[in-house]
């Protein structure tokens, strides 16, 4: 089995998720190092300006965080784009079909696995052609959970982009009966939809993950007394109401005796600029196991990281109000829904006195970990379950996961 890494500016070497992986003796690379031995010196070089870039430009953002230069984000943005221009041209010209099919045949790979990836992406389309040519299955893994149940969650979104994400692929895997009915009214086959629930919050990898989760909290100094409270905000193309979640901030950072720190969703890109200037701390860089442990009370909007302080038997506040989508959830009762911000603020005030007082109960929460996370089956050994799908999809199978 190996990992390999698609994006070229992901840093795989600080993703101590990654590291765990190397200690199992897994092998992780890009996988544009492991299989360049026909493609020559030119490629080589190009490819090792490529990194030198995106490496520079990490080193630029880093010194605008601590000195705060414009002068160092504008270097860095300059060095990114001279990264992507070099890798579309590396793209082009070497990382096209017949170098897919090598890969395929030198790695002796029986499977190839990508999480929800559309096939646009990077060099998804030529790894899934040369797959389909050496007859070699491929999968799509969700990498989180999917929460919503409208249909088009996202501004723009449309059936026909969900369908082209997921057709190209043999089998999609995933995490609960609401996904695969969405993918199926998109078009999808479900014949081709396999429900084994999700590997990212089933008990036995969320143990592991909080064992390996890097620790900095404690660096950070907590005002003794207060309530502590993570918001973890979803991003604005899932239709949410930017104003309001911006007035929210301001209400927020008003409140005494309550400590609010704000968590970016994970892949925020250009709207970074929203937590800018922010009278509430962006803790941006912090893991959101760690947060979810640190905090007593958790605030989201549309994201799944929820399920992490549910487990954990922390308060949570959906704030209804500031999204048009609707979730499972919701539905489910399993966390305090807030219409308003005259309810937040009465909540977190009541928090602040007791913070077991909830209006659900433990019985709501297990119905929605059962439904979400185990695909309606509690008992359910989700990392087992993948293994044996993975292998039975071919047999003696290799498998090859690129993200």
């Amino acid at each position: 089995m190996a990992v390999y890494c698609l994006n070229p500016e992901y840093d795989i070497q600080s993703d101590y998720r990654l590291n765990f992986l190397k200690t199992l003796g897994i092998k992780v690379d890009y996988l544009y190092h492991d299989f360049d031995r026909d493609l020559g010196v030119v490629h080589r070089a190009a490819r090792m300006l490529m990194y030198r870039c995106y490496a520079l430009k990490k080193n630029m953002d880093d010194g605008a965080r601590r000195r705060s230069l414009i002068l160092y984000k504008l270097l860095g943005n300059l060095y990114r784009e001279s990264g992507k221009v070099l890798y579309s041209v590396l793209k082009a010209l070497f990382y096209r079909r017949r170098w897919a099919r090598g890969i395929v045949e030198q790695s002796g790979a029986q499977a190839l696995c990508f999480d929800h990836i559309r096939p646009r992406q990077y060099i998804v389309k030529a790894l899934l052609q040369a797959a389909k040519e050496k007859s070699v299955p491929t999968l799509a893994v969700p990498h989180g959970v999917f929460i919503y149940t409208n249909r088009l969650v996202k501004a723009g979104s449309t059936e026909e982009s969900r369908y082209d994400k997921f057709n190209r692929f043999d089998y999609i895997i995933t995490q609960n009966e609401l996904r695969k009915d969405d993918l199926s009214r998109a078009g999808v086959k479900r014949e081709k939809i396999h429900v084994l629930g999700s590997a990212r919050y089933c008990a036995e990898w969320m143990e592991q993950h909080r064992k390996i989760t890097p620790r900095v909290m404690k660096a950070n100094t907590e005002k003794a007394g207060k309530l502590k409270v993570v918001f973890m905000t979803t991003r604005p193309q899932y239709r949410i109401d930017l104003n309001r979640m911006l007035n929210t901030f301001d209400i927020l950072s008003g409140l005494d005796g309550i400590e609010v720190v704000i968590k970016p969703h994970t892949r925020t890109g250009k709207e970074a600029h929203i937590y800018k200037g922010l009278a509430l701390s962006n803790l941006s860089d912090v893991s959101s196991v760690e947060l979810s442990q640190w905090a007593d009370v958790m605030l989201v909007i549309g994201s799944s990281i929820l399920i992490e302080s549910l487990t954990l038997g922390k308060p949570v506040l959906y704030l209804k109000y500031l999204h048009e989508n609707t979730t499972q959830y919701e539905e489910l009762g399993a966390c305090w829904i807030i219409n308003d911000e005259s309810e937040l603020k009465a909540a977190l005030l009541s928090l602040q006195q007791r913070k077991d007082r909830v209006p659900y109960t433990r019985q709501d929460v297990d119905k929605f970990l059962t439904e979400i996370i185990y695909g309606g089956r509690m008992k359910r050994d989700v990392l087992g379950d993948y293994e044996q799908f993975i292998v039975n999809c071919r047999p003696e199978s290799k498998a090859i996961f690129a993200s």
